[in-house]
């Protein structure tokens, strides 16, 4: 039987990669593994945005994570109900945004009841749920906005309440 004895591996470079102590490896640099949740962060809203009457759209929350690697990906999720009342058509018009509402748009939902009767008020929930990647180690925030749709709809706002917040999550995905 051959036995192999060493208190320390090198990479190539003469990097140590590991050290060997009392039967102890203790990596330098230990390998994380894909698909692992490095970090969350979660923000709420307990209040009601306003009506707004704009196809502008409008910053409700957002949120900044730093994550620890280039290759990590994002994975966001965002929900709240909301109200619109239609003046020929009622879309309801939300994203998440990198960076503010000028950023990149990484999911959008875009929902309405189409051609209906004028001052009908119609409740929707938006969902997002998206991965994306920063491909950086910096701060990077996200944007849950709201905006309304075109073609006649007079107003769009989500309801916040402790019992019903509007919610956004940012989880760093190895």
């Amino acid at each position: 039987m051959s036995v192999v004895r060493v208190n320390q591996i090198q990479d190539t470079s003469t990097n140590v990669a590991a050290n060997i102590s009392g039967g102890i490896v203790t990596f330098t640099n230990p390998p994380v593994g894909t698909g692992k949740v490095l970090q969350v962060i979660n923000v709420k809203r307990e209040t009601t945005v306003p009506n707004i009457t704009s196809t502008t759209q409008v910053s409700i929350l957002t949120a900044s994570i730093t994550p620890k690697s280039t290759s990590s990906r994002i994975m966001i999720t965002a929900m709240a109900a909301g109200q619109t009342t239609t003046g020929s058509s009622g879309i309801f018009d939300s994203r998440i945004y990198r960076g503010g509402v000028s950023g990149t748009v990484v999911s959008g939902f875009y929902e309405g009841m189409g051609e209906t009767t004028a001052n009908q008020t119609h409740y929707i929930t938006a969902n997002h749920t998206v991965t994306d990647s920063p491909n950086t180690t910096n701060a990077t925030t996200y944007t849950f906005s709201l905006g309304t749709g075109s073609g006649g709809t007079t107003n769009v706002k989500f309801f916040g309440n402790a019992g019903n917040p509007i919610t956004m999550s940012l989880m760093e995905i190895a």
